[in-house]
């Protein structure tokens, strides 16, 4: 008997329940609630991530750059988290601390796939360079599928999605030709 999820529209419960439970799977929102946050943390960590892997790996061996990307990625996070809280307060708003540092927690989560990229890369190869190269290919198509998601979960067609797919992906194409030009 064919399967009747397969005719569903997009938008149907099905789907959605389905695609929430994979992006919770992999730490965004609480119970598959993803929002513009979350999101917009999770981009600027991936490009943060990948712009300090590049950096890094010029001079560096493979235990210098993870942990400079890692070190880097925090430090943007806590700025990040420091600057809401005192927004917050400016504004006569409490916000609770708590709250703010696991609301920017995916900023620090993007930076783990890249991250692992590199590592397997490096330990099978045993080149710093190719295992740079394949995890900022990897990250850009990480940037690839946020722009996708965001442009969906913000009710966008299809073709809108994939539009703001190959800009966010364009972020992480721009970080590799500086790479390209830098090394």
């Amino acid at each position: 008997m064919p399967s009747t999820r397969a005719a569903e529209p997009p938008g149907h419960p099905h789907r959605r329940h389905r695609r929430h439970r994979r992006l919770a799977a992999i730490g965004l929102g609480p119970g598959g609630r993803i929002d513009e946050e979350e999101l917009s943390s999770a981009i600027l960590g991936t490009v943060v991530g990948l712009s300090t892997m590049v950096a890094a790996g010029a001079h560096g061996t493979l235990g210098q750059v993870e942990l400079t990307v890692l070190v880097t990625v925090a430090i943007y996070w806590a700025a990040d988290c420091y600057a809401r809280l005192l927004a917050a307060r400016g504004a006569g708003r409490r916000a609770k601390v708590g709250s703010v540092l696991r609301r920017e927690w995916p900023m620090v989560e993007a930076a783990y796939t890249p991250l692992v990229v590199l590592l397997v890369v490096v330990l099978v190869t045993g080149n710093l360079r190719v295992g740079i190269f394949a995890a900022l290919c990897v990250g850009t198509m990480v940037l690839g599928g946020l722009g996708f998601f965001a442009a969906r979960r913000a009710g966008g067609s299809r073709s809108d999605a994939v539009r703001w797919s190959l800009v966010s992906a364009g972020l992480g194409i721009v970080v590799i030709l500086l790479k390209l030009v830098l090394h």
